[in-house]
């Protein structure tokens, strides 16, 4: 069961836009430790986008996506909610996922606060519990938080 929010805006440059955003709760059946994420985009979705391409220009996200960008100015940039999980420490977030849409893939990495890459976490796979390292499961309820 999931609760989500969907809009289709039908104005100006916005047109046919389709806005979609959910939000789980995952519990780990050892421990109890229990998380809520979220997934999708929001409202704010293209002010972030447009925020990210800032950041990929200044280089935040390394000299890879940077001449990505530099090469091809057309390329789009897009972001949505995604769940992702540190390899090192097991920290589970939720976080912008950015994507440039650009001839050649241009990886933009997540970095954990340990300073661990992050790993995003797709449909269907498996997370584990940060505390116990078992794995999670996702539990029938649904969070229904509007984050923008």
């Amino acid at each position: 069961f999931s609760i989500a929010r969907k809009i289709t805006f039908v104005n100006s440059n916005l047109k046919g836009v389709e806005w979609l955003g959910k939000g789980f709760v995952y519990k780990c059946p050892k421990c109890g430790h229990e998380e809520e994420l979220l997934t999708g985009v929001g409202f704010m979705s293209p002010l972030e986008a447009d925020m990210e391409r800032e950041s990929i220009w200044t280089g935040i996200y390394g000299p890879k996506a940077q001449a990505a960008l530099v090469a091809h100015p057309e390329a789009t940039v897009s972001v949505e909610r995604a769940m992702y999980q540190c390899g090192a420490c097991g920290k589970l977030e939720s976080r912008l996922a950015v994507t440039v849409k650009a001839p050649v893939r241009v990886p933009i990495l997540q970095r954990c606060n340990c300073g661990a890459t992050m790993h995003r976490i797709r449909s269907g796979k498996a997370m584990v519990c940060p505390d116990c390292r078992e794995p999670m499961k996702k539990t029938g309820l649904a969070v229904a938080v509007l984050w923008d």
